[in-house]
């Protein structure tokens, strides 16, 4: 005797039927999350027995979709409905006393079709005739679920019959002929979600035997299990900071879900909406506190898979209080600009004596998510005399931020530039805004125009400016920050 082990690596056709509309009294819905697809009423013969490239397959195949649709079982979810539910009745005929007692619930699946129910059965007609010896074995190996089942068929006199060989209860192993399609009673001992693990099994008529790889189905009896129940709370609140304190909250589920999706908001004391905060999405914020965030409410929302809200914490507030400590040093930069001379008709230039921008403090922005600070850039004078006018650009870029050993990225900076002054006719033309980086994009890391003249146009003497802003993450480390902007002219 030789034994065979097949494995399962296939893909499974879906019928597709041109110029016709398959119509059906069933349900077929997509399903979110692991499965593809959701039945709950029509024709489905679950235990497909096929012969594929010398291996033993088992799968499910219904006509829901389309005619002898062919799934992975692993991709279907089976849905019992609530309208199955079925009193036992007082007296119990004793063919069905294997059930339970009079006045107990269980979920019924008929031997003969309700078209308000899945029909669930098995089929060996796809194997080919002269394979295997009569007859195959549909094993069911394991039930997982939070009640029993039976499977069993009536006669025609109203008795049960065993298809397991004897006894009604799963586990338990069919054995069919092959070219045989039927159908049985189904009955399923409480609501929730069950699983059965398959194997299919045949004698072959040249000797020897093969085994299916195992597959798992899934019945979902009643209503769907409930989203996970929980409660979400913050932990690590002190009763007041001092500037420069880290605060770090940490999200709390109770009980824990598994569920892992958070984002975090915070609310400005005197507003009512909720802001996101941005790159917050794992259970822990931190932050460093400043005057700033005297006030602020915190709260957590835990998702799901769906980004559906699963819970969402009270709301925290962060108290900062200094005790009537000296202010906190001046927050200022130090941008100097510095364009060199070139020599011929175009000539750029910065006051040597009017080289310096003192951006304004630091502010908490509205939303409460970023420090933000705003200045106007010193004039840049522009020079063109020559004769063939034939246009120019004027860019700038700016640098790093650096305060000691703290540094701040150039591409939070960014500016609006303006036209202050030029000649009559002179056909200069601000550059376009550029904002700051902080969430996304490069601000003015990398050189934006401040101004362009088209050709035959910025001849005579222009003055540029912009107002500039920088928008910080709220983490960011008090001090005196500087950087230098350079300007090129072409």
């Amino acid at each position: 005797m030789r034994a065979l082990l097949t494995r399962r690596a296939r893909q499974l056709a879906v019928p597709v039927v041109a110029g016709a509309l398959l119509a059906s009294s069933a349900t077929a819905t997509a399903a979110a999350g692991e499965f593809e697809l959701t039945l709950d009423t029509g024709h489905i013969d679950a235990f497909t027995l096929r012969w594929v490239d010398e291996q033993l397959d088992v799968d499910l195949q219904e006509d829901v979709t389309g005619h002898h649709v062919l799934h992975e079982p692993e991709d279907v979810l089976l849905q019992v409905k609530p309208e199955s539910a079925l009193v036992l009745p007082d007296p119990l005929p004793p063919s069905l006393a294997f059930l339970g007692d009079p006045g107990d619930t269980v979920y019924y699946l008929p031997q003969t079709q309700d078209p308000d129910l899945i029909w669930p059965g098995w089929s060996t007609e796809q194997i080919p005739a002269g394979v295997f010896t009569n007859p195959l074995r549909i094993e069911v190996t394991d039930v997982e679920g939070p009640g029993d089942v039976f499977l069993w068929q009536t006669g025609s006199f109203g008795e049960s019959i065993s298809v397991l060989g004897g006894g009604f209860q799963l586990p338990g192993t069919i054995s069919p002929n092959a070219n045989v399609h039927a159908h049985a009673n189904w009955a399923f001992g409480a609501t929730g979600r069950y699983t059965l693990t398959v194997q299919a099994s045949g004698t072959l008529a040249a000797g020897g035997t093969v085994t299916s790889t195992p597959v798992t189905y899934t019945f979902q009896v009643g209503d769907a299990d409930p989203a996970p129940s929980t409660t979400l709370g913050i932990s690590g609140l002190a009763g007041h900071y001092h500037s420069g304190d880290v605060v770090t909250l940490t999200a709390v589920q109770d009980p824990p879900t598994g569920l892992d999706h958070y984002h975090w908001f915070t609310r400005a004391p005197g507003t009512e909406e909720w802001v996101v905060v941005p790159d917050a999405g794992t259970g822990e914020y931190s932050f460093t506190a400043t005057p700033g965030h005297d006030g602020v409410q915190v709260i957590a929302r835990l998702y799901d898979a769906d980004h559906a809200v699963v819970a969402e914490s009270a709301p925290a507030t962060v108290v900062v209080d200094d005790h009537e400590e000296p202010e906190p040093p001046e927050l200022s930069q130090r941008i100097v600009a510095t364009l060199p001379e070139d020599e011929g008709a175009l000539v750029a230039s910065v006051d040597p004596e009017d080289d310096e921008v003192t951006m304004s403090d630091f502010e908490l922005s509205g939303t409460a998510d970023r420090w933000t600070s705003s200045g106007d850039l010193r004039p840049v004078t522009v020079t063109d005399t020559r004769a063939s006018a034939p246009g120019w650009v004027v860019s700038g870029q700016v640098g790093d931020f650096t305060a000691g050993d703290e540094v701040l990225p150039g591409r939070h900076l960014g500016w609006s530039p303006l036209i202050a002054e030029q000649p009559d006719g002179g056909g200069v033309t601000a550059g376009e805004v550029v904002a700051p980086g902080l969430g996304s994009g490069d601000g003015l890391s990398v050189s934006s125009p401040l101004a362009t003249a088209a050709a035959g146009d910025g001849t005579g003497t222009s003055r540029l400016g912009a107002g500039l802003l920088i928008e910080a993450p709220t983490t960011l480390v008090p001090g005196t920050y500087e950087a230098t902007i350079t300007f090129t002219a072409i």
